[in-house]
C-alpha cells in the first residue's frame, strides 16, 4: 500500500534501466523538490530541463492590473470559482462521482492580448504554481517520445494542485489528419494520448491558441471553458496606457491619449513596447515629459513589425 501511494504521488519513481538490463534494475529516484523538502525543510519547485520540460511562471503584478473586456472577465470568473471551490464541490458535496476530475480551458485570441499574463495571474491569486510546458523540449520526431516527455510533466504535477499551461497549443492539440502514412498514424496516437491524459489530470489545464479553429474538435468537446481574448477596444487601450504610465511622468501639453487610443488599433503587448520606447526616449532627454512624437514613432514601429501601415 505504501509503495502504491509513493508511486501515485510521484514521491518515488523508477529510472529507465540500462540497455539490456531487466526493467526493475533501474535506479529508484526521488524528485528534486522532495529531496529539498526532506533535507532543508524547503520545498523547492522542480528544475526546468529534459527531466521536467516546463517552466515555472510568476509575476509581481496584481489581478486588478489586468485590463480585459467585461465578457472575458466574466468567463474567467468560472475558472477562479473552480480553483477556489473545487474541493468542496467534489468532496464535501460528493460530486466527484459525477464530474470528471480536473478542469480544462482554452484561451484563444490574437497575440499580445493577455493570455499568458492572465494564466500567470490565475496561479498567483489562487495560490497555485503554474508551469508552462516547453513544446520545443516535448515534441519529438521519434515514435513515442512526445508522450514520454509529456508524461514527465503530468506525472509530477498530479496530486500537487499545479496549473499546466500549454502556450501556442496548436502544435500539440491541432486538428488530426487523415491517415496517409505511418507518420500520420503516430501523430494521431499522440492526440489520443493527450485526450486521455488531460481527462485524467485532476488539476487545471489551460491551452492557449491564436485561433480557436486550429484546435482539434475532440479537444473542444472536453473544455469546460472557452475564453475569448479579443484585441482591446479604445477604452481598454486607454486603461492599459494609464496603468503603464509612471506617476513621475507627465504628458506633453496637448497630448490627447484618448484620441490616440481611438485612432490606433493596438494590443496590450504593442502598447507595452510603445511605452518602453517612449519612456526611454524621455529619460535620454533627462526629462519627465512624455512627447507625442516619441509615441507616434513607436506606434509606427509596431505597425511596421506586423506589416501594417498607418
Amino acid at each position: 500500500m505504501k509503495r502504491a501511494t509513493c508511486s501515485a504521488g510521484r514521491v518515488l519513481y523508477l529510472d529507465p534501466a540500462p540497455p539490456g538490463e531487466p526493467t526493475l534494475s533501474g535506479r529508484l529516484s526521488m524528485p528534486s523538490e522532495i529531496v529539498s523538502l526532506l533535507t532543508s525543510g524547503v520545498a523547492e519547485g522542480p528544475r526546468f530541463g529534459t527531466d521536467f520540460p516546463a517552466q515555472h511562471l510568476t509575476t509581481d503584478r496584481e489581478w486588478d492590473e489586468l485590463v480585459l473586456r467585461p465578457a472575458t472577465r466574466d468567463q474567467l470568473a468560472e475558472l477562479r470559482n473552480w480553483l477556489t471551490h473545487r474541493h468542496h464541490l467534489l468532496n464535501e458535496w460528493g460530486m466527484g462521482r459525477v464530474f470528471r476530475p480536473g478542469y480544462r480551458a482554452l484561451f484563444h485570441g490574437p497575440p499580445g492580448t493577455g493570455k499568458t499574463f492572465t494564466a500567470t495571474l490565475l496561479g498567483k491569486v489562487t495560490g497555485r504554481d503554474l508551469f508552462r510546458i516547453d513544446l520545443s523540449m516535448v515534441i519529438s520526431k521519434y515514435i513515442g517520445e512526445t508522450e514520454k516527455n509529456l508524461e514527465k510533466v503530468f506525472s509530477r504535477a498530479e496530486h500537487r494542485d499545479w496549473i499546466l499551461f500549454f502556450d501556442e497549443a496548436d502544435a500539440l492539440f491541432g486538428k488530426r489528419t487523415g491517415v496517409r502514412d505511418a507518420h500520420d498514424r503516430y501523430a494521431n496516437q499522440e492526440v489520443s494520448y493527450l485526450l486521455q491524459r488531460i481527462e485524467q489530470f485532476s488539476g487545471l489545464v489551460i491551452l492557449a491558441s491564436n485561433l480557436k479553429s486550429n484546435i482539434d474538435t475532440a479537444f473542444m468537446r472536453r473544455f469546460q471553458s472557452v475564453v475569448h481574448f479579443p484585441a482591446p477596444g479604445p477604452e481598454e487601450r486607454y486603461q492599459i496606457w494609464r496603468r503603464l504610465l509612471p506617476s513621475q511622468v507627465r504628458l506633453e501639453h496637448g497630448l490627447d491619449m484618448r484620441a490616440l487610443c481611438r485612432r490606433y488599433e493596438l494590443t496590450g503587448s504593442n502598447i507595452a513596447n510603445i511605452m518602453q520606447y517612449a519612456l526611454l526616449q524621455t529619460l535620454s532627454r533627462q526629462s519627465d515629459i512624455l512627447q507625442k512624437t516619441d509615441l507616434l514613432e513607436a506606434v509606427e514601429r509596431e505597425y511596421q513589425k506586423e506589416g501594417r501601415s498607418l
